[in-house]
């Protein structure tokens, strides 16, 4: 089987340093790497168009069967704190197009998957390279503009109506369609209207991340700049706006007051479009010395952050999945975040008392105070979710994976009219 992945986000990690203006790395980048790898170990040829910044190689060939494309056209560097780069999707879209022309005539894919979270080029490009390419394609949804999805910005919200329609069209043209969660499946069928068969359901994967030894964990924190002996309440992941930094800054200017568990150190690990302005807030605000910014860390280093966290905390304003909740429950640490989207699934049904409604900062310093001050009890509990999280969200992914790939291709019945051999 031979698959096409047409994505802009894809985790680079044969780099140990990543140009925040080129986007930073986030769950979903972190996600589809893995699941390029398992694929392709279980004998899928893949091919990934992806977005890349100066000094990676054009072409490289990661593991066999799978080989990563940078495909970019020239743009100038003009900042956006949404995208990192103003017109960086788009430039991706132009070149993954004029790229795939020749691709056809030397390496035609069976199938094209594309991962689309809500932006206009990553719902474009299934139908117009289903085309080209001339083979079917699916489409993952990593965050729904119909089900999941707010609009971040002026411009963002005068264009939501018209990504709206064009995802619509996306997903009714797909010949599957497949989403993180149970719910955005359903949301998806019910407001298109699509038949719900059509939608398989393919959770993110915790991959190998574990808990590693707390002397270990807690060594390399301290190696961050962590005091010794102080609550560590964390936020992992891109430094954006949908991921929620201000309420997060808010919530520390109000820790000690409300949540109970006073003296805690606030540890940032990632970066983002909105890195910089994040740390002004945090100056303005003087906390300063209450936090502890990494940058960006190697994602094998997670095991060591989530294992040594008191909580994580997640105020999102919206989260398809939370691949972040995921990764720190598996290594027995409790999440605390706004009820929104996924983690009504993923933390709701490990901790619910640690979800508060969204925009409630009060309500999530005493949610994530109650995380640190009663840590026994919480704990407790998210060791006895481990075995039920290895089991939704283990290994057997790429199996689903796999089945949805011989669905797309083996019974056109179910997949619509989108494409024509």
């Amino acid at each position: 089987m031979r698959v096409l992945r047409l994505t802009p986000f894809f985790h680079h990690d044969c780099v140990t340093d990543w140009p925040v203006e080129f986007d930073a790395v986030g769950g979903m980048q972190v996600q589809i790497l893995r699941l390029s790898r398992e694929l392709a170990d279980r004998g899928v040829e893949q091919q990934v168009m992806t977005v890349g910044f100066p000094g990676l190689p054009r072409v490289r060939v990661d593991r066999p069967g799978l080989t990563v494309r940078v495909t970019r056209a020239p743009l100038p560097r003009l900042r956006s704190e949404l995208t990192g780069l103003v017109g960086l999707n788009q430039a991706w879209l132009a070149a993954a197009l004029s790229a795939c022309v020749p691709l056809r005539r030397r390496w035609r894919p069976d199938l094209v998957h594309v991962h689309a979270d809500g932006q206009l080029s990553a719902l474009l490009v299934g139908p117009l390279v289903s085309r080209i390419v001339g083979a079917p394609y699916c489409i993952t949804l990593h965050c729904s503009r119909l089900a999941v999805y707010e609009p971040m910005s002026r411009f963002d919200r005068m264009q939501h109506r018209l990504v709206h329609a064009v995802e619509q069209y996306a997903l009714r043209h797909a010949r599957r369609v497949s989403t993180l969660t149970a719910r955005t499946a359903d949301e998806v069928a019910r407001l298109l209207p699509l038949d719900r068969a059509r939608v398989d359901v393919l959770p993110d994967s915790v991959g190998d991340v574990r808990p590693v030894p707390v002397e270990e964990a807690e060594e390399y924190v301290r190696a961050l700049g962590v005091p010794a002996s102080v609550p560590v309440v964390g936020w992992v992941g891109r430094v954006a706006h949908e991921k929620g930094w201000r309420d997060f800054v808010a919530m520390a200017r109000q820790w000690d007051a409300v949540s109970g568990a006073p003296g805690a150190v606030f540890l940032v690990v990632g970066d983002g479009p909105q890195g910089k302005r994040m740390r002004e807030a945090v100056a303005a605000a003087g906390l300063a010395d209450r936090f502890v910014f990494t940058g960006f860390l190697p994602h094998d280093a997670v095991p060591s952050v989530m294992t040594a966290l008191d909580v994580l905390v997640m105020p999102s304003a919206h989260e398809e999945l939370g691949g972040s909740a995921l990764e720190a429950m598996v290594c027995g640490t409790p999440v605390a975040g706004y009820a929104v989207g996924g983690l009504r699934d993923t933390v709701g049904g490990v901790t619910p008392s640690l979800l508060v409604p969204r925009g409630d900062v009060a309500a999530l310093a005493r949610a994530a105070g109650d995380a640190v001050a009663d840590a026994p009890r919480h704990r407790k509990t998210v060791d006895a979710a481990l075995p039920g999280l290895l089991t939704a969200y283990g290994a057997d992914t790429v199996d689903r994976a796999l089945e949805h790939y011989r669905r797309a291709l083996g019974h056109g019945s179910e997949g619509g009219a989108g494409w024509t051999p």
